[in-house]
């Protein structure tokens, strides 16, 4: 390969790193900022102020959305033990590869999402 082929080569492979970069950067910018996807209050209130919703469309809505949550729970509620077992499973398999460091921030991040998990 001749020196002018290398050089912009190493210019193509620099200027895609920096832009995976900077995309990679944007995005946990970007994504810090909105509502947590699983928060479904925030997610609730987003779509009622994205739509602008009356009090009353909004009071209709939760009650559709509610009486989902709630339809979910019931056809999930017997398969529930068989998925609890296997996220079981699959966390004891992952504890298995961290550091000690790693399970502490892990677990910290359990308890985090605790409440998240109590909701459902």
């Amino acid at each position: 390969m001749t020196r002018t082929k290398s050089i912009a080569l190493a210019f193509y492979l620099g200027a895609a790193l920096a832009g995976a970069a900077v995309g990679v950067a944007v995005d946990r910018l970007v994504v810090g900022v909105g509502p947590r996807p699983y928060d479904r209050g925030q997610m609730r209130a987003r779509l009622f102020n994205d739509l602008h919703f009356t009090p009353a469309q909004r009071d209709s809505a939760n009650t559709i959305f509610d009486e989902r949550n709630r339809a979910d729970s019931i056809l999930m509620s017997p398969v529930r033990p068989a998925t609890d077992s296997v996220n079981s499973h699959a966390r004891q398999r992952l504890l298995q590869l961290l550091t000690p460091d790693q399970k502490s921030i892990y677990e910290q991040m359990q308890r985090d999402n605790a409440p998240r998990t109590e909701k459902k």
